[in-house]
């Protein structure tokens, strides 16, 4: 059967301002278009067209609905179409899992972004150079444009496994396209290969300080590594374990670390270790996303969805990603050991694992900017004439009180004035060390070298004040330190997913905490009798996401396995 092309569009607006840099090339009339040739004939509008493939990579920081709020990290109490992963509702006919736009289609989404990268490859080449510098300028862009388009290509990857590979642009004239869906193998290897062919290309560093929040031959690396420990795994390898697989994948992540240009900041405190995030510039970051004042990069809205619902730091949030009691129990003490609920009157959070305290509000914390400093009040009341906190399922914006006991602390920067008129433009961080170093260890773990994996692993645990794990039970210990210092980055559900864990994590009912205030000021601390959610897992077809019926209608050769 024949079909129309359906990935074709036209070279429209997509000439933007990279991060928060000024675009004096822009600075020429017309300024609101621009044609094919026009832009292939001249380096700065080459680049300033790549720039808008950097807007197309979603961070979490801008979305309502998060890859955390798949898996038992996070209750999204105003689900924003989250209920089709959650519920086992996907089909080829439901295929959405989100309001954002990689999230409501992805296979269009992502094949579009491809589409324009693709184009720009197509035309790199041709652009001239005249200028001493340009050869190397124009090296970068192209090692940029191949770093682009394995990011892509492993956001569909990592989702649908099996995709046709287009490394062309379908011209207008074309009437058929024939494309199938690759093996999960020859996808793995097309990405490393773009990234390959990227870290050639790119700098460790950039001279201009401007192009900070471009991919670097880092970037390209670690890509790479997370592309094939994804291929190692036992959702993608057919004959897990192939110990090949995860050699490879091994050599991958250590050449990351090996580039000797990252390292884990020191830290004293929880206060210290929340602000590495706020900071794009701390020594881990591989890749980050910095939002600029006029949203063209994207707008990054953690503090109205995850913000306590009373006023605090400008506005009450929505309350929507809320933390769970599942997550919250895992936090270890600060002696490593795994934490028992005591007595009801006794508060469940001291002398915990500083990530908890860095990354979840609990009842009691402060949270606020300048005079809006306050206490967070998650408490309800225990007998009469008891008012209820201000942040709680009774209190005045009950709507958006929480129902887990929780609020999601990680990411919002306390000096942000959410009252002022300057938008959020806290970074986010695609990529950082921690990730690699846990990338490696699990790699080791599979190949046996548990005493190198260990290394690893406690790096990441002394660098938050916890004391070094045994190995004694090395994979169970790895699964913590992952879970803790990657959660809410949305990675969790690519892991449970990869692991082939996820129907076992969705057996266990969504649990919160329920606090009560009694007269004499005292509280107390109980699991909620009833769980807030139950959840539906059809294993094996929802491990992986369905292709939308409209694109199977426009390319038939495609199979909707394993969906139909």
């Amino acid at each position: 059967m024949k079909m129309k092309k359906y990935i074709i569009y036209g070279l429209a607006a997509v000439i933007t301002c990279f991060g928060t840099t000024s675009c004096d090339i822009l600075d020429v009339d017309p300024v609101d278009s621009f044609t094919d040739a026009a832009v292939w004939n001249d380096l700065a509008l080459a680049e300033s067209y790549l720039n808008s493939s950097y807007t197309r990579m979603k961070a979490e920081a801008e979305k309502g609905s998060r890859f955390a709020s798949l898996t038992d990290e996070i209750y999204q109490m105003h689900t924003y179409g989250t209920e089709n992963v959650r519920q086992g509702y996907l089909s080829n006919d439901n295929s959405s899992f989100g309001w954002e736009q990689d999230m409501w289609n992805p296979w269009h989404y992502y094949y579009r972004s491809i589409k324009e990268v693709n184009l720009f490859l197509q035309n790199i080449d041709a652009v001239p150079a005249p200028n001493n510098g340009d050869d190397k300028w124009k090296d970068q862009l192209k090692g940029q444009g191949y770093f682009l388009r394995a990011y892509f290509y492993h956001q569909l990857y990592s989702m649908f496994g099996r995709i046709p590979i287009i490394k062309q642009v379908h011209s207008l004239d074309t009437e058929e396209y024939t494309e199938t869906r690759a093996s999960v193998e020859d996808v793995a290897d097309f990405i490393a290969a773009d990234c390959d062919e990227a870290a050639a290309l790119l700098p460790e560093k950039y001279a201009d300080a401007n192009d900070y929040g471009r991919a670097t031959k880092g970037a390209a690396l670690a890509l790479k590594g997370r592309t094939l420990m994804f291929a190692a795994s036992p959702l993608y390898d057919p004959n897990y374990p192939t110990r090949e697989k995860w050699e490879r994948a091994a050599k991958a992540n250590k050449d990351v670390i090996d580039l000797n240009i990252y390292s884990l900041s020191t830290v004293s405190n929880a206060d210290e270790y929340a602000a590495l995030f706020f900071d794009a510039k701390n020594p881990e970051v591989i890749l980050v996303k910095q939002f600029d004042s006029k949203w063209v990069a994207g707008n990054n809205s953690t503090f109205l969805h995850q913000a306590p619902c009373g006023t605090g730091n400008g506005f009450g949030g929505w309350g929507t990603l809320q933390p769970t009691h599942n997550l919250v129990s895992k936090f270890q003490k600060k002696d490593g050991s795994a934490y028992t609920p005591g007595a009801s009157n006794v508060n469940p959070w001291t002398n915990r694992d500083i990530r908890l305290s860095a990354t979840i509000f609990v009842d009691g914390d402060k949270w606020g900017f300048g005079d809006e400093n306050r206490t967070v009040e998650f408490f309800v009341a225990g007998e009469s004439d008891v008012t209820a906190g201000k942040d709680s399922r009774e209190g005045p914006s009950w709507w958006n009180g929480t129902q887990t006991g929780y609020q999601l602390k990680k990411f919002l920067d306390p000096s942000f004035d959410a009252y002022g008129t300057t938008a959020n433009t806290t970074p986010w961080i695609y990529m950082r060390l921690a990730e690699v170093y846990l990338n490696y260890a699990e790699c080791e773990i599979e190949l046996g070298n548990n005493a190198e994996a260990l290394k690893y692993i406690n790096y990441v645990r002394e660098r938050a004040l916890q004391p070094a794990a045994k190995g004694t039970n090395i994979r169970a210990e790895y699964e913590y330190e992952r879970q803790i210092e990657l959660v809410f980055e949305g990675q969790r559900w690519f892991d449970i997913r990869r692991w082939k864990k996820a129907e076992d994590v969705y057996k266990e009912p969504i649990q919160g905490i329920s606090i009560k205030m009694y007269k004499d000021g005292s509280k107390t601390y109980e699991v909620k009798a009833e769980p807030i959610e139950t959840r539906k897992f059809y294993a094996p077809k929802n491990y992986w996401m369905p292709i939308p019926r409209d694109e199977l209608r426009k390319a038939p050769q495609l199979d909707a396995q394993p969906y139909e």
